[in-house]
Parts: structure tokens; C-alpha cells; sequence
């Protein structure tokens, strides 16, 4: 935006351009004593998005000052709708107190902060449930020296300010939306040459510069986290240390050079993940809706069983990166499982974690210096619980378990100390006054004790005065400007002014105020005892927070202890709750599920309809299943509920089936549901073959593949044709797991020649011209689709759905479209199979060749030459040869 010259401004209001100079694409929360001020475009921009008045402050250049503010008290609200509007925030505070200032120069002001998406710490601007992610992404052209790289990798590094997780990554540009969709950062630096797609809008403004040198970044981060070498840490490519150091700078930028708290950068390159793309996350609805909602309908909130904040973003970020490693799986599913057979112990460890604040992000906001006594007094109660939970759990435990304890009791003695240092209720803030407890610190105690006599003796000064002047309702208030003063109604204020040891220091419509000698030296007095208590107090609590930063390491594990022992135990719940089943996961391809539901809709039809499961099959001998039958039928949940028990399976969860047998999916794909990119040119059917081309160049023999109606966006036979190579690529080429459901009925006639294809169907039935879906997978193939009888129930007009029946009959009556007198590729592929084994399926039949030769003559066109010759090309073309050879002209 725009800024205006700093010429000939006021002293105020250079400090002010001073400041926007520095940060041109932040609003500039400019602190003017209770208020937050803002000018110029800043204050016509927010005043526009927060709905408050646009006014104005002097002038600037014979122009007014366009001016609105916020309240302080009031601050975090008005932030939280600037934020999700995209703005950034920069905070410029006081820095001096206007009671101490000397002379008449403008207060200090500071840029102390800019609030981005990505660097958020207050409660009121994030979600509890949901990790606030900021992503540093690093491509380089050339190919690095020194380290073995391919071209066009990113480095990627993403942290949380909020809680201190920093992980890295390096990615393939084709891998780069997958890593995206996973992660749903708050907010991207990259350069403007590596695409975002979908997450444009995140990308940060103006950021970053050109990043560090590869040597350069490792070094500083080695220093940032106190260790010789960055290598103490793990295998880091280059391009993950040079992501690392650039989100690291930048947190440093907006925090005005504070180091936050983070947890050492852990790669993750050698941990295995399952890898899924963003459709098929988009598909799936893992922890948000394709509508965007996030608290119902998600497989996030149909599993949720957890008592604290930190439990649920960690469920989440394990339904975001299932693991592809069994040791992993296996060592979360032994957690749960030792709960699940020790249900008195989990009832108790349940109810202690419903008492754990939100320890992570309140650590983060002591280590930023941005704590309140609530923060701190919040680290000591999360020490408390935990130590109380891990004296309850018992000695023989699960490795998982066992490490949970460790980091849970290691600070006991921290825990009662913080917990005994604050009031009941813990104010807000310091200022507010009485936030460490009485007997906590004595000095504290005798400042306080002199405050306190004080004000009895003013107490008992309003008596005295009341008595001496005559006046019962004279009453002794204390006055920002003035001080403390003698406050009296109108109609003795006369009779007062008598009396001249008072002064009348101001008239009011209902009464007036006066001050005496007296009052003026108990003033200061109080002011003086009230001053040393606040700044006993301060000094009390500045020890606090060093304490508590002197044993952070401990308290963050502690906090993923914490998040870690809740999700355990919500799986538990999840699997006594609604019976549902530890799967056996193997190395193998092994892929049986029997009475398997989908955990979200089963969710939404508790207490109301029975969920009617199915098996599924697509072990090694039926490996891909054509799947056929009717809309509304279940084809797409029972597509989507088993992609979503092999993510649950991975995450080490339970899962909703009676037994489940899962080998390890290396990659998930999930292509099922109609949707359109109309921003970027992309039709339906664009996306659809986008999707399709994505699944049939990355997937693999250990991929499991769920896609829907591959084809259904362009002409009959157009699709038929699609879905019927797609199919055959999946079997013969990709040779995954996978789930092929499709209206193309005929597909199911591939059976014959595709050893592995399973056709199954939805059962229906027709009861007296009406259809009931009976959400049953059986064996077999549909043999219609029941569209017309979908229509009527969707309400389509009676008239349409009778006409479109007639329709359908006499369609029907006349052969189906796709008989071999009018697309013979289904006969032509058995009678090739038939006849010669090896031939590719769809060649066409040489008899079929002979008629279309036929077919392109015109006799009475061709001269007596041209017919002879026609003749012999045709007899070549009778006995077998190319069709292309013997019709070339």
C-alpha cells in the first residue's frame, strides 16, 4: 500500500512512518496509551474489515489523517478477523511508562511483533484441535555439489510455533501437493517460481530473499540449536538444512529477533509415511469436509476419543501421515491395546487427562516472552497431571507406554512449585494486580503489607473527613490524572470550598473534587508501596519463567507425552466403544477385510439406522475388483470406507471391521466424486483424466487404488473405452491392490481374460416397480443401472421419468448399445483370446477389416484399373495381411 511522505510530520507521527517504512505489508498496530491506533490506508483497510469507524487524527500535509483503533483489553479479537482475512500484523508498543517519561519527546515505540498466519501463539487466534503450520520450501536449479541430489528436488520445512515441532522433508516437484495436502500449512515461503496450486493464497508476501547457502544454513542452525554439527540431528539434505534456516529466519524476523522454543529439526525422510495426493485426500475428508467444515463429518471427528487439545492435533497428524513402517504400527496398536485390557486404568487416566491444560502452546508463549501468569500457572498444572498419570500407570508396559511414563514424571517437584506460586483464580494478566500467591515470596508479602496498610489509613482518613466537613456521603476515589481526591455531590460542594486546606482541583455536573496536602502526601505514599509491591511482584514472576525455560526440553516432552497417552487412550475408548478391531497388518499384499463399515457415516447413522457392512477381498489371486451397480447403491462408501480403514490401519488405529488382514500400502490413491477447476481451465472430465494419469504413473504393486466411474465425463463409447484401458493398465501394468467401480457393465466380461478381476455388485432389489438398495456387496455384475428409478427418487417431474422409462424400453427393445453388431470390441477381445492368446486385446477383427474396406468404395467412381487393383488389395486383406499394408494407395 501506498505511503505517504514523512515530511513535515508531527514527532508521533514520524515514529509512526518510521515504523511502516519497515513493514509496508503489515497493518501497523500503533499503541497510543489504551488503544491501538491505525492511519492512512492502514485504517481505511482495517476499518473495512473489522466494520468500526474510520475517523481522523490531526492533519499531515494540509490533509486530515485517516484514523481508527482497537482496544488493547480487546486486542486478540479484532487480530483473529484481521488474520483470517489474510492481513499481517505488525504490533509497535510502548516501551517507556507515560508516568516516568522526562520531558516532552514522544514515548519509545517498538516494533515487538508481526502476526502472520503462520507465527500465531494466542489461544484466541488458533484452533485447539487443529496444528498452525508455517512452510519454508527451497528449490535450486543446478544440482547441488557435494551431496548426492536430483534435479528439481525441494527441500521443505515446516514448524509450529505454537507448540515447537519442526520437521523436514525433500520432495519431488510431482510429490510437492501431496506434501501440501498432508501438511495444510497456515502459510508458504517460496519463491514465486515453485507452483502452489490449490494453496496460492497462503504463500507469504514479500518472502523469502535469495535462501542461505547450503553451508551457511547448516551452520546456523547448528548454533540456533547449541550442537557442533547439524548431522547430531539426523541426514538432512542440503536443501532440507537450507528450508530449515529460512523458517527459522523468518520466525526470528516477526518475533523481532526472539529465538522461540522449537524442537530440534527431525528429517523425515527415513521414517516411511503412506503417500497420498491431494485429491485423494480431498476425496476422503480426513480432517476437513470438501465443503470446509472441520467439526462434523470428517473421519477426524468420527474417531476422536480425546480428552486435550494437544491429543487432537496429534490424531490428526497421524491420520495425515499414516506410517509405512510396520515396527511403528505395531508399537502403537501394542499402546492402545495394553489400555483397552486394562479398563479400570484407562477410566482413571481418562479423568486425569481431562485436567491438562494445553501445555505445548503455553510453553511457547513463555519462551516468546509473550506469557501471562495463566501460561505459567498453566505449565505447572500440565506438570502436575502428568506426574499424578505417571504414578498410575504400572511397571510392565508397552516400549511405547514405557517412554510415555518416563517423560511424564520427570519434573514432579517443578509442577507443585509453579502450581503453588499463583492465586485461584489466575488473573489474566501481571497488571491486574495479586497474581502470585500470599506466602509464595515474603518480600512480595511486606511490600504488599505496606500497600494494603495504606489504604486502610485512607480508609480511615474518609471518616475523619466525613466527620470534620460534615458531609455523611463525602467519599475518598482515586483518579487516573488527579490522583486520589475528595469527591463530593453539588449541593454541599459550596459549603466545602470554605475550607482552605482544601483545593478544588474540578467541577462537576453532579458534584466536585478536592484535594488537600494531606491526601496529596497519602497519595503518593500508596503510590510509592503499590509501585515496589507491582515490581516485587514482577520480579517474582520473571524467576518463574526462567525456571520454566531452564527445564523446556523436559516440559516439551513432557507435553508430547501428554498428546501421546491421550491418543492411546482414545483408541482404546474407540475400539470398546464401537467394537472395532485390531487389523493384523503383514509386509505381504495381503488386503482381506471382513464386516467392514465406514467409520464416518456408521457415525452419522448411530442411534438411527444400522450400518450394513461388507467384506472385501483383494488379496493376491483377486486382487482388483469391478465393482457394478446403481447410484445410491454404496459403491462410493464402500470405496471410501476401505481406503479409510487401510489410513486408519496405518496410523496404528482400530479399525471398523470384524477382522482385518492389511499388508503395508505404500501409496493411496482415491479418485472417487465429480469436481471441476473452472480457476484454472479444467473441466470435470480434465480432472478426472489429470487424476487417472497421476494414479497410473505413480502407483505400484503395493499402491491401493479406489476410483469411481473413470470415463463417465465424455461420449458413451469415448468412456467405455477409457475405463476399459485404465482397467487394463491396473491389472497388467500397475498390478496394485484396487477397487474399480463403474456403470460400464460390460467391463465385467473382462473377467475372462484378466486373472485377477473380480466382478462384484451392489445388491438390489425390485419390489413391485419400486427399487430397494440393500447396501450388500455380492458377487457378480450388475445388469442394469436403475437410473430412471434414481430420478424418480431424487423427484425429478413424473412426466420426465415416465417418458424417459418409454425410452429406455425401446432402447432396450433394439439391443443394447454396446452388442458387437454395434461395438463389437467386447466379442473381437474373446474371440482374439479365443483364437490367438498373445494378441492385444482390442485389434481389430480382419472380418470387420473387410467390411470397412468395403464400405469406403465408390464402384461407379473407379475406373476398370482401379476396381482390378481394389480386388487383389482386398483378397490380401481376406487372407490375413495389415490392413494398413494392403489398402495403402
Amino acid at each position: 500500500m501506498q505511503i505517504p511522505s514523512a515530511a513535515g510530520a508531527t514527532p508521533s507521527m514520524a515514529q509512526w512512518f518510521a515504523m511502516k517504512a519497515d513493514h509496508p505489508n503489515a497493518l501497523l498496530f500503533f499503541r497510543m496509551g489504551d488503544f491501538y491506533e491505525l492511519f492512512f490506508a492502514d485504517a481505511q483497510a482495517a476499518a473495512a474489515a473489522l466494520d468500526i469507524a474510520l475517523t481522523a487524527r490531526g492533519e499531515h500535509g494540509g490533509q486530515p489523517i485517516p484514523m481508527c483503533g482497537v482496544p488493547v483489553h480487546a486486542r486478540d479479537a479484532y487480530l483473529a478477523r484481521l488474520i483470517r482475512r489474510g492481513f499481517r500484523v505488525a504490533l509497535a508498543e510502548q516501551m517507556e511508562d507515560p508516568k516516568k517519561r522526562a520531558g516532552k519527546a514522544p514515548l519509545r515505540r517498538e516494533v515487538v511483533r508481526v502476526i502472520t498466519p503462520g507465527t500465531l501463539t494466542e489461544d484466541a487466534l488458533l484452533e485447539a484441535a487443529q496444528p498452525n503450520l508455517l512452510l519454508a520450501l527451497v528449490e535450486l536449479a543446478e544440482k547441488p555439489r557435494g551431496r548426492d541430489r536430483s534435479q528439481g528436488a525441494i527441500g521443505a520445512a515446516w514448524l509450529d510455533i505454537s507448540t515447537g515441532q519442526f520437521e523436514t522433508a525433500q520432495v519431488s516437484r510431482a510429490d510437492l501437493a501431496s506434501l501440501l495436502g498432508r501438511l495444510a500449512p497456515a502459510e508458504i515461503l517460496a519463491d514465486a517460481a515453485i507452483p502452489l496450486g490449490p494453496w496460492e493464497d497462503r504463500r507469504g508476501v514479500d518472502w523469502p530473499p535469495a535462501p542461505p547457502r547450503a553451508e551457511d544454513a547448516r551452520a546456523r542452525l547448528a548454533q540456533a540449536f547449541h550442537v557442533a554439527s547439524l548431522d547430531a540431528f539426523g541426514n538432512f539434505t542440503d536443501l532440507e538444512a537450507m528450508a530449515a534456516a529460512m523458517a527459522l529466519d523468518y520466525l526470528r524476523l516477526t518475533q523481532a529477533g526472539r529465538q522461540p522454543h522449537l524442537a530440534h529439526p527431525a528429517p523425515q525422510g527415513e521414517r516411511g509415511v503412506l503417500a497420498m495426493d491431494a485429491a485423494t485426500r480431498v476425496s476422503l475428508d480426513i480432517t476437513e469436509t470438501r465443503a470446509g467444515d472441520r467439526s462434523q463429518h470428517t473421519l477426524l471427528a468420527a474417531i476422536r476419543r480425546t480428552s486435550t487439545p494437544g491429543g487432537s492435533r496429534l490424531l490428526g497428524t497421524w491420520l495425515h501421515a499414516p506410517l509405512a513402517d510396520l515396527g511403528g504400527i505395531l508399537a502403537r496398536q501394542d499402546g492402545w491395546d495394553f489400555l483397552l485390557s486394562h479398563a479400570a486404568l484407562t477410566e482413571e487416566l481418562r479423568l486425569g487427562l481431562r485436567a491438562a491444560p494445553d501445555l505445548a502452546r503455553a510453553l511457547a508463549r513463555v519462551a516468546l516472552g509473550q506469557a501471562g501468569p495463566r501460561d505459567v500457572a498453566a505449565v505447572g498444572q500440565g506438570l502436575t497431571v502428568a506426574a499424578s498419570l505417571a504414578s498410575q500407570l504400572p511397571e510392565a508396559l508397552p516400549p511405547i507406554l514405557q517412554s510415555a511414563r518416563q517423560a511424564l514424571g520427570a519434573l514432579p517437584d517443578l509442577g507443585a512449585y509453579l502450581a503453588g506460586a499463583f492465586v485461584d483464580p489466575v488473573p489474566v494478566r501481571l497488571e491486574d494486580g495479586r497474581a502470585i500467591a500470599p506466602g509464595f515470596d515474603a518480600v512480595l508479602d511486606e511490600e504488599r503489607s505496606l500497600r494494603d496498610e495504606q489504604r486502610q489509613i485512607l480508609a480511615r482518613v474518609q471518616l475523619d473527613y466525613a466527620e470534620r466537613y460534615g458531609v455523611p456521603n463525602l467519599k475518598i476515589k482515586h483518579h487516573a490524572q488527579l490522583g486520589y481526591v475528595i469527591e463530593v455531590p453539588a449541593a454541599v460542594s459550596e459549603k466545602l470550598r470554605g475550607f482552605p486546606e482544601l483545593v478544588l482541583r474540578q467541577g462537576l455536573a453532579s458534584g466536585a473534587r478536592f484535594t488537600s496536602t494531606e491526601l496529596s502526601e497519602l497519595d503518593q505514599k500508596i503510590a510509592a508501596a503499590a509501585e515496589r509491591a507491582g515490581a516485587r511482584e514482577r520480579i517474582v514472576f520473571d524467576g518463574l519463567v526462567k525456571t520454566v525455560m531452564q527445564a523446556r526440553d523436559a516440559i516439551s516432552a513432557c507435553a508430547a507425552a501428554l498428546a501421546l497417552l491421550d491418543v492411546l487412550q482414545g483408541a482404546a475408548r474407540l475400539a470398546e466403544q464401537v467394537g472395532w478391531c485390531r487389523p493384523q497388518m503383514t509386509e505381504g499384499e495381503d488386503f482381506a477385510i471382513e464386516a467392514g463399515r465406514h467409520p464416518v457415516v456408521e457415525a452419522a447413522l448411530a442411534g438411527r439406522d444400522p450400518f450394513v457392512p461388507n467384506d472385501c477381498s483383494l488379496s493376491p489371486g483377486q486382487r482388483l475388483m469391478l465393482l457394478t451397480g446403481p447410484n445410491m447403491a454404496g459403491k462410493s462408501t464402500f470405496l471410501r470406507q476401505n481406503a479409510l480403514i487401510v489410513i486408519l490401519a496405518q496410523a496404528g488405529l482400530p479399525v471398523p471391521a470384524a477382522t482385518a488382514t492389511i499388508g503395508l500400502v505404500d501409496r493411496l490413491f482415491s479418485r472417487v466424486g465429480a469436481s471441476d477447476d473452472l480457476a484454472r481451465g479444467r473441466s470435470t472430465f480434465m480432472v478426472e483424466m489429470t487424476e487417472t494419469a497421476a494414479i497410473l504413473h505413480q502407483g505400484g504393486p503395493r499402491s491401493l487404488v479406489v476410483v469411481d466411474e473413470i470415463g463417465r465425463g465424455t461420449a458413451t463409447l469415448d468412456g467405455l473405452a477409457i475405463a476399459w484401458a485404465v482397467l487394463e493398465a491396473l491389472h497388467n501394468t500397475v498390478r496394485c491392490r484396487a477397487i474399480f467401480a463403474t456403470h460400464f457393465h460390460e467391463l465385467a466380461r473382462l473377467s475372462g481374460i484378466m486373472p485377477q478381476l473380480q466382478p462384484a455388485t451392489m445388491r438390489v432389489k425390485d419390489w413391485k416397480g419400486s427399487v430397494i438398495f440393500l447396501h450388500e456387496v455380492t458377487k457378480g455384475a450388475a445388469g442394469r443401472s436403475w437410473g430412471v428409478h434414481v430420478a424418480a427418487l431424487a423427484g425429478v417431474p413424473a412426466p420426465v421419468v415416465k417418458r424417459a422409462g418409454a425410452l429406455l424400453a425401446s432402447l432396450e427393445k433394439a439391443g443394447p448399445l454396446t452388442q458387437s453388431a454395434e461395438l463389437p470390441l467386447f466379442a473381437a477381445a474373446q474371440q482374439q483370446h479365443d483364437a490367438a492368446p498373445g494378441a492385444e486385446l482390442g485389434q481389430e477383427p480382419e472380418a470387420d477389416r473387410l467390411r470397412q474396406a468395403l464400405a469406403d468404395i465408390d464402384p461407379e467412381q473407379m475406373t476398370a484399373r482401379q476396381a482390378l487393383d481394389y480386388l487383389f488389395r482386398l483378397k490380401d486383406l481376406a487372407s490375413g495381411a495389415s490392413a494398413a499394408d494392403s489398402l495403402a494407395s
